[in-house]
């Protein structure tokens, strides 16, 4: 599944072998195949008709020769459809959020009498706003132009006077990243307080606002970002869960925390998976003791341990910010990438991982006593997981249509290929389930399905649940 946000991270860090190198189609191709065949994990396994390949391989090369650099685009990606995996795309035009290549950081003077201006201002974009990472002041520029300038960031990558974004019209938005990439979005500006950005899914806090209180803003950011709670009947509740992304993680665990009475008086619950592109498996934890009936019982996953692995890593560890929130976080990639660089050229379990895992969770007393998913096309990942293991639960039943399927190989990363501006993302392991329970171009298909009949799910669910 092409989850953005964990793309969005990732692309921030990730550096590029090829952008500006200019190469014939064939060379571009074969630098393409080699990768696919040295660092997928699921080559060995999708190549087992290895006449086929070649033929197949061998036809786009003849093709490659004759095209020019548009065509070429199109023979790359044909490439990698012929291994049918949802974590193995180009970053293109099509995609979530468009980007465009910026010379440098721009940088402006920031003074005391510049912020006073901007603290007194009755313009309702102009301020000092923050975020966990970023404290920004707003500035106008000219008629409906702002400009976002760092004043403080636990990202070392960022200096005071760094130009983070600009605001443009009534919703245009740039964001900037220290690799020289423009984020082109769109913002909404909601209670005069919040600053969200909706496709990257940041947003920013007005300093000092006392348009709401603390806790107003917290749930209004949650509703923002896809994470809510809401009692619908006496019987039943929604717990809406957007993303399992990593920065998500806390957020989700406080919110399960807060609605604990909520929840635990609840009948039924209805948890609304829809679009949850995936994640991190700890996002969805905090739920399991509501919903599960007995063991978890799971197959393990394996790494293939390649300088893609590494270098991926080691990206990732870089660019988390220097703070005691991440310190745990570091030491455990650190202990991960010294275990894999022993094993190059294999798959591995991570150490202390079993293939197979048969899991105690500690059920909270509660009073539900059935939980309806909704679920469609656009789950996928992190998100298939959570429904696999919720599906061995007596008093749990899938409502909608299939998921995506892309959970067979996961954990993906970008790449240092990149075509005309176009990186290419790869897993990094395989699923133990291989090859007797694959969920690639499957999905994981509901009790009921719903379809272009039922215009509201959550009524539909409610029935389901109460009648």
């Amino acid at each position: 599944m092409k989850t953005f946000y964990l793309l969005f991270v990732l692309a921030l860090f990730s550096g590029s072998l090829y952008s500006q190198q200019k190469c014939k189609c064939e060379i571009a191709l074969d630098n393409l195949s080699g990768l696919i065949e040295r660092d997928y994990p699921g080559f060995k396994e999708k190549t087992k008709d290895s006449i086929a390949y070649k033929y197949f391989k061998s036809a786009l090369f003849d093709k490659a020769k004759k095209s020019d650099e548009k065509e070429c685009f199109q023979y790359l990606k044909n490439y990698i459809s012929y291994f049918r995996d949802g974590h193995v795309f180009f970053v293109d035009e099509n995609s979530y959020l468009k980007t465009s290549k910026i010379e440098k950081i721009e940088s402006l003077k920031t003074s005391e009498q510049l912020l006073r201006k901007v603290k007194t201002s009755k313009d309702s974009l102009e301020g000092i706003w923050k975020n966990e990472e970023f404290k920004v002041a707003i500035v106008k520029q000219k008629p409906q132009y702002y400009k976002g300038l760092v004043l403080e960031s636990s990202n070392k990558n960022w200096k005071p006077g760094d130009v983070l974004f600009t605001l443009e019209g009534k919703q245009d938005l740039k964001l900037f990243d220290v690799k020289l990439r423009a984020f082109l979005d769109t913002y909404a500006l909601e209670s005069a307080s919040i600053l969200h950005f909706n496709k990257t899914r940041n947003y920013f806090i007005k300093d000092n606002s006392d348009t709401l209180k603390t806790k107003d803003i917290e749930n209004t950011v949650n509703r923002l970002l896809g994470f809510y709670v809401e009692k619908l009947t006496k019987e039943t509740t929604l717990i809406k869960m957007k993303s399992f992304d990593y920065p998500f993680v806390e957020r989700i665990a406080k919110l399960i925390k807060d609605n604990t009475m909520l929840i635990r008086g609840s009948k039924n619950l209805i948890i609304d998976l829809r679009d949850n592109g995936g994640g991190t498996t700890d996002a969805f934890s905090p739920l399991l003791p509501y919903i599960m009936t007995g063991n978890l019982r799971s197959m393990g996953i394996e790494f293939w341990v390649s300088e893609f692995l590494i270098s991926g890593m080691e990206k990732y560890k870089n660019g988390l910010s220097s703070n005691v929130k991440n310190e745990a976080e570091q030491k455990r990639i650190e202990m991960l990438l010294n275990y894999y660089k022993q094993n190059m050229g294999k798959f591995v379990l991570a150490p202390g991982a079993n293939t197979i895992s048969i899991d105690t969770v500690e059920q909270v007393e509660n009073a539900v006593k059935q939980v309806v998913f909704l679920t469609n096309k656009k789950i996928g990942s992190s998100a298939e997981s959570f429904l696999l293991l919720a599906k061995q639960s007596k008093k749990v039943k899938l409502l909608g249509t299939p998921t995506h399927g892309v959970l067979d190989y996961a954990n993906a990363y970008l790449t240092g290929y990149e075509y005309e501006g176009h990186p290419l993302v790869l897993p990094t392991y395989r699923s133990l389930r291989l090859p007797d329970f694959p969920i690639d171009n499957i999905g994981i298909q509901p009790d009921v399905y719903l379809d272009n009949g039922v215009k509201d799910w959550v009524s539909f669910a409610i029935a389901y649940l109460e009648n």
